[in-house]
């Protein structure tokens, strides 16, 4: 079971790295979809068709342009991963020592349990209200991540990677028909009279807040794709060059804003302005949606969207599960060898499958248990799970800039001037969103 353990070569060392252009992006293509399957999900799904319900495209350019400006925090993940055959882990090891690598793991593992558990009653209840089963939204849930990690312990990576491909062309398809049908209905102003409160008001400040504080995702996720891009090579037996990484990671990026785009306009095409009391529970807002396209189009455009809302949240689920338990293994095995020593292949290249499988389990474990046992909290551990994401988002984005441009970098290979600067820009964007999240949650 799981994948065979192989030792990457470098671009210029490996026959397959000179094969015509085409062929090498195409073996280099994975961790880019799986980066876009990870980034969407409820915050797509909720959180920009609740933006597009509420405001029109009022918001539409703000949250391209939140997108834009975090490019490189998200980048610096593969990028560093094909400069040093390392994930980003390893490279917080080597840049700031052993005791940055700890708390991360001290603060990440727990939010990385709510937030599987999270995904999976989420798309529970949205499959099973589309599909008619009778099962509770726990049981559901627990089925969905048993089948997810099953899919994971049958094939490792290259099932993964195939089956977010497959997941990922669906959840497009259905979300641009459904975009389509919602546009005749779309007012295009920049920000529509019909929005909620004004653009310079104190209402649309904090949904700014909360939807761009988190698009496309969580920053850890960058950490994430810089162990898919190890585990591509692993499986490839070839190290992608920077290249392959960047047309990669742009094709997921892009693709990811274009969906958050597309549900931007859902909701203003089918919800905006219909003065109707939304639903504030993601499942029961992700329903609403289905419903009011239902009744806006006909059944058959209900059961478009449903399976596009489905897709996306089951993507999400299964991307989340494979990538979260690299980390925790990442966390661990860089915290288990010299600290002035390089890590062993084993590390670098992602993981010796028994202990990833173990970490997925427990972190499977752990959110089952959260969805049984502490339903009742639930709320309390998402709410700690997005205050935390929004205090740590810059710190991470630091993390990611000055690793990349550190000493475990070559010179040759860290990023160059602008993409720096930019960098810099971003870190600074979040620090201000952060610090602004924070002042509205408890001071406002």
């Amino acid at each position: 079971m799981g994948e065979q353990r192989s030792t990457p070569t470098t671009a210029n060392d490996d026959p397959r790295a000179r094969q015509p252009g085409l062929p090498r992006y195409l073996a280099a293509m994975g961790p880019g979809f799986l980066f876009a399957g990870a980034a969407i999900g409820t915050s797509h799904v909720v959180q920009a068709t609740r933006a597009g319900a509420d405001y029109g495209t009022g918001l539409l350019v703000f949250i391209l342009l939140a997108i834009l400006i975090k490019y490189p925090c998200f980048y610096f993940g593969p990028l560093y991963a094909s400069k040093t055959g390392n994930s980003l882990v390893e490279g917080y090891r080597q840049s700031f020592g052993k005791s940055v690598v700890a708390l991360f793991g001290l603060i990440q593992i727990p939010v990385f349990a709510i937030i599987v558990a999270a995904i999976a009653i989420t798309t529970a209840g949205v499959g099973g209200n589309l599909l008619g089963i009778p099962l509770s939204g726990p049981t559901l849930a627990t089925v969905l991540i048993v089948a997810c990690c099953v899919i994971i312990y049958a094939g490792g990576y290259a099932i993964v990677d195939a089956v977010n491909k497959l997941f990922i062309a669906i959840l497009s398809v259905t979300t641009i028909i459904a975009t389509a049908l919602a546009l005749p209905n779309v007012d295009w102003s920049f920000y529509p009279s019909t929005a909620v409160s004004p653009l310079v008001s104190y209402t649309t400040f904090v949904t700014l807040v909360a939807v761009l504080g988190f698009m496309p995702s969580g920053l850890s996720l960058s950490i994430v794709n810089s162990l898919w891009s190890l585990a591509r090579n692993d499986a490839n037996g070839t190290r992608a060059d920077s290249r392959q990484e960047k047309a990669d990671f742009d094709i997921g990026y892009i693709g990811s804003a274009l969906i958050a785009a597309c549900f931007v306009i859902m909701g203003a095409g089918v919800m905006h302005s219909q003065n109707i009391n939304l639903a504030t529970g993601s499942v029961g807002f992700a329903n609403q949606v289905v419903d009011l396209y239902v009744a806006t189009l006909g059944p058959w455009s209900g059961f478009v969207v449903g399976i596009s809302i489905f897709t996306v949240l089951l993507t999400t689920l299964l991307t989340v599960l494979d990538g979260f338990p690299r980390v925790v293994v990442a966390v661990f095995e860089s915290l288990g060898h010299d600290s002035a020593a390089q890590p062993p292949e084993q590390a670098r290249v992602g993981q010796r499958q028994g202990t990833l499988y173990l970490a997925m389990a427990g972190l499977s474990v752990l959110a089952v248990l959260i969805l049984y046992f502490l339903m009742s909290n639930f709320w309390l551990f998402i709410n700690f799970a997005m205050i935390t994401s929004a205090v740590i988002s810059p710190l991470l984005a630091a993390l990611n800039h000055f690793t990349m441009n550190g000493p475990s970098v070559a010179p040759a290979g860290r990023p160059a001037a602008w993409l720096n600067a930019w960098s810099a820009l971003a870190i600074a964007t979040l620090a201000v969103l952060s610090l602004c999240y924070l002042y509205v949650r408890f001071l406002s």
